[in-house]
């Protein structure tokens, strides 16, 4: 289509390229302010385990390292909250910004390092020294269910969604087809990393947070609530994003703990992951085992069909909730005209 103002089979000049092009992009890792920390995180090297010390001497003992925040730092400010699908069951499930009793994966924050420079930060995080007993883990969710906690074990929640008579169409079914179907555990692994960078404008009482990549209106909102602030006294800015994959911007534990740091101390917190870190703490998702079965005519049409599966969400149910199972159940029947169907 060649009239004008069509996009449909025209080159469409692209605008956003040349400072990309030309070396003059700018992404987290790019932004500082005068004065900032910089922050690093402790991270648990146990999967499930009881917190029971976290000794900080030595690192606090590091020239240049000015303060070593645990859970009971920030015990005021409350859990991450959901984003999409989040039901009142698996509110129970949400993670705090530092691990406060349990440690449920390897990688979890622990604590956070805030010093003048980012090396002396890294070199405090390996003289925080932590007492974790170990505690048996959960690796297969097709498994009997373990401890989450005191009060809750890890099967957040059994949905099922149904349509039509299942129980009918495999009662008149010619033949019954059953499969037992897996797909494992993945991530997104963008070229840039995670980043974040908090200042705390006090002259207009407004709290910034730079590297934003993702959902920045309800982070913002989010933030606002978790730290007691007005949405207008909050604002995001996204730079430019060196590959997302869905994993980079939903609201992760630094977010928050760069933007209270901000707050408390009145100065610029940066934050920039690296690789491990990323494997270890950013998103994971999928891991699912159905056990599937269709009801089949004689005519080779699907009568119905009858899915019991399985997900693995990981340690926490994070912003997303329950939308990746959710989206499974509704997908699964694709295109075709299916008269039952139940998904549990």
């Amino acid at each position: 289509m060649s009239a004008k103002g069509k996009f449909v089979g025209r080159s469409v000049p692209r605008l956003e390229d040349r400072p990309l092009l030309t070396g003059q992009g700018r992404f987290a890792a790019d932004i500082s302010f005068p004065g900032q920390w910089h922050m690093r995180v402790v991270r648990s090297p146990v999967a499930h385990g009881l917190l029971r010390t976290i000794d900080a001497k030595a690192a606090l003992a590091l020239p240049g390292v000015h303060a070593v925040w645990t859970h009971a730092d920030i015990a005021d400010i409350p859990p991450i909250g959901f984003r999409l699908t989040g039901l009142v069951e698996l509110e129970a499930y949400r993670q705090t910004a530092l691990a406060q009793r349990y440690v449920r994966y390897v990688g979890e924050p622990v604590a956070a390092i805030f010093a003048t420079d980012p090396y002396v930060a890294e070199d405090a995080a390996d003289l925080v020294d932590l007492d974790i007993e170990a505690l048996p883990v959960v690796l297969d969710a097709t498994g009997s269910p373990g401890a989450f906690d005191e009060h809750h074990d890890t099967e957040t929640s059994v949905i099922e969604k149904k349509s039509g008579d299942v129980e009918a169409a495999f009662r008149s079914a010619e033949t019954v087809v059953a499969l037992d179907l897996a797909i494992g555990r993945h991530s997104g692994v963008p070229m840039e990393t995670r980043g974040a960078i908090a200042r705390y404008n006090e002259a207009n009482d407004v709290l910034e947070m730079h590297g934003a990549a993702k959902v920045p209106h309800w982070n913002r909102d989010r933030l606002a609530l978790m730290l007691g602030r007005q949405p207008d006294k909050v604002q995001l800015y996204e730079g430019h994003v060196g590959g997302g994959f869905g994993i980079r911007g939903e609201m992760y534990p630094e977010d928050v703990l760069v933007c209270a740091a901000a707050l408390k101390f009145k100065r610029p917190i940066k934050w920039i992951e690296d690789r491990r870190e990323h494997l270890i703490a950013a998103n994971h998702s999928r891991q699912q085992r159905h056990k599937i079965r269709a009801a089949i005519d004689r005519n080779g049409c699907i009568l119905g069909i009858d899915d019991e599966f399985f997900h693995d969400n990981g340690a926490y149910m994070r912003t997303h909730a329950a939308t990746v199972p959710d989206l499974a159940a509704a997908m699964l029947p694709g295109p075709y005209r299916i008269p039952a169907y139940r998904a549990r």
